[in-house]
């Protein structure tokens, strides 16, 4: 099945592409068909009209890389923590697989300096904005199973992501606030948490948001974001530590 899928992007031999093969240094894997990372890197703004169903962008080989993701993670998860539950796994894999932890590799991978994309795009802040990024993230690895199969993902995964599990998990900004006062508040009668947006001011493309956190009808915090997620995140963040302050 993967060689059928290595041969639809099969093209003939074009001459090295210098941002490519720069690319390829800092993954540290070389593609045998560098035309599969090109389509990788590809950003849906490129096509346009012309691309209605995403088959010029790199939205397919995303949908791909997703489930190599979870799957390798999922695996590591199971071998590297015997004495954690379903429930406890779940919640890591959870953080390990989220837009925030691959996007921020992407990051430190410069993925969004390589990514081929619209003029437009590229001025509204495209190469930086963590969901363009963990895309691509995504993407790459598709590109990567295809090219070379499941064992190279997993060195890459290796070097790159499972080694730095420890260090997400105990990192603090990394908690996901939402959950832990969903489960303070129902573990003392309440209920769910209601969130409330109070403003939403800026242009389209940089918004800024301001929700703030009912508990039983008590504002328990408030928070600013550049969108609902995370100004709720934000909020949450100052409800957990008000709450705590009283028990």
């Amino acid at each position: 099945m993967r060689n059928f899928l290595s041969s639809l992007f099969r093209r003939k031999k074009q001459s090295p592409d210098p941002k490519l093969g720069a690319f390829q240094e800092i993954i540290g894997y070389n593609f045998r068909n560098t035309v599969l990372l090109k389509h990788a890197l590809t950003h849906k703004s490129l096509a346009g009209q012309d691309d209605a169903l995403g088959l010029l962008s790199n939205e397919r080989l995303e949908f791909l890389g997703d489930s190599v993701v979870n799957c390798l993670v999922t695996e590591y998860l199971y071998f590297t923590y015997p004495n954690k539950s379903e429930g406890h796994l779940s919640k890591i894999k959870s953080l390990i697989v989220s837009r925030k932890i691959l996007g921020e590799i992407a990051l430190e991978l410069s993925m969004g300096d390589f990514l081929i994309m619209s003029p437009a795009e590229e001025k509204s802040g495209g190469r930086a904005r963590m969901s363009t990024v963990s895309n691509a993230f995504e993407a790459v690895i598709g590109a990567m199973y295809i090219d070379g199969g499941l064992e190279i993902v997993k060195k890459f995964l290796v070097r790159f992501l499972f080694g730095r599990i420890n260090g997400f998990l105990e990192d603090e900004s990394n908690v996901n606030y939402k959950s832990k006062i969903l489960e303070m508040s129902q573990r003392d009668g309440f209920g769910a948490p209601r969130y409330v947006t109070t403003e939403a001011n800026g242009p389209d493309h940089a918004k800024q948001f301001k929700v703030k956190i009912y508990i039983d009808g008590v504002e328990m915090g408030e928070g600013t974001g550049g969108s609902k997620k995370i100004a709720q995140q934000v909020a949450a963040q100052s409800a957990v530590a008000g709450y705590a302050a009283k028990e």
